[in-house]
């Protein structure tokens, strides 16, 4: 069976939507239907065959992974976590090329491959290697990604696609269903789904995600404790042990995946997407100020926002359009922040105050006011 997200665009650019921008840059994501043009939105449904897997199975799991089983040659990223480990051990066969990037998990990764019929193909994430490989993807998005592990996976699927392969697997949407890292509902689908279908997307291959389905993450929800699905993924752990996998797999905690940790500290990387975002008429995006401060990876969204920005908006922009911009991108921040005051003042209002208190205050106001 074959099924995938889409997304589909409607409306009239008009300009730049600063709102959508500050949302993007402070929390990865801006709320479906908005996007970063006024009067231009997107809506994001699913396509193929996704809702025919209802009448092949007789319970979810796991038999709404083995009926997503391919019948024809795939790639598989495997990162030695449980997630694409578990789509390893079901869907071996000889013919099935294993993408894994060198780091902290390729112990996990080569003890797992030791056991499967097909191949492991290794890649080291170098800095030269990631800005070649986001130079070239960022400007080609349908729309910016906040996370630097769509290169990764922009870097792995063209592996695959040399190794002739049209069809790439992942693990995506595993922690819908196992547990892991937490996103606003909003953002789901751009954390988890989008960071591999949208390279795939400009690569000309397709994508399989069987633990995206929609009845996993229904079945998990009823069916699973909250300690089962909670960060270290208990059930998938006892899974992975059902399903005979190596100790290294078996016992692993999650962590981030070091690979990342690496471009992250690389002097090299910095000092190229500072001067991305620096030497470019976007620069005053660097004005916006959080209430939150953002995850680390503010880097890589302001980098990737301006790589796009100047490939799908304007290259250059007049002296006058980067003063209002500025303007606004400060009038934003100070409205967010007495936004967030006034909640908060709210919020400890109604913590340490008798509602008849409150009540009887906002009495005498409204009589002053009156008077």
């Amino acid at each position: 069976m074959s099924w995938t997200f889409e997304r589909v665009f409607y409306g009239r650019k008009g300009g730049l939507n600063l709102k959508a921008v500050y949302a993007y840059l402070g929390q990865a994501f801006y709320p479906i239907p908005e996007t970063l043009f006024e009067g231009y939105y997107r809506a994001v449904y699913r396509t193929g065959d996704h809702d025919s897997l209802y009448g092949r199975i007789s319970k979810p799991f796991p038999d709404a992974l083995e009926a997503q089983r391919p019948l024809g040659k795939f790639a598989l990223h495997l990162s030695g976590g449980f997630d694409s480990s578990i789509l390893a051990k079901l869907y071996d066969r000889p013919d099935v090329d294993y993408i894994h990037f060198t780091g902290r998990d390729s112990p996990k990764a080569r003890a797992l491959a030791a056991t499967l019929k097909g191949t492991l193909h290794e890649i080291q994430i170098t800095p030269e290697l990631f800005i070649r490989e986001a130079d070239e993807m960022c400007p080609l998005m349908l729309e910016p990604y906040a996370f630097e592990d769509i290169v990764y996976a922009y870097i792995a699927s063209k592996k695959a696609k040399e190794l002739g392969h049209s069809l790439v697997m992942t693990g995506d949407g595993g922690d819908w269903v196992f547990g892991g890292y937490l996103v606003g509902p909003n953002s789901q689908l751009a954390a988890d789904v989008w960071k591999t279908l949208e390279p795939h997307r400009i690569l000309g291959v397709q994508t399989s995600a069987p633990l995206a389905h929609e009845v996993l993450e229904l079945w998990s929800k009823a069916s699973l404790d909250e300690k089962e699905r909670a960060f270290d993924k208990a059930f998938a752990r006892r899974y992975c042990q059902e399903l005979g996998m190596p100790e290294e797999v078996v016992t692993q905690r999650k962590t981030p995946w070091s690979g990342t940790l690496g471009i992250q500290q690389s002097e090299m990387v910095t000092r190229h997407v500072e001067s991305v975002v620096d030497e470019s008429d976007y620069r005053w995006i660097r004005k916006f100020e959080f209430v939150v401060p953002p995850r680390p990876q503010m880097w890589f969204r302001q980098y990737s926002l301006v790589k796009w920005l100047q490939a799908n908006y304007k290259e250059r922009l007049s002296a006058k359009e980067i003063e209002q911009f500025t303007q606004q991108a400060v009038r934003i921040s100070a409205e967010e922040r007495k936004r967030a005051k006034d909640a908060r003042r709210k919020e400890l209002i109604h913590k340490y105050c008798p509602r008849r208190l409150v009540g009887a205050a906002r009495s005498v106001k409204n009589k002053i006011y009156r008077a």
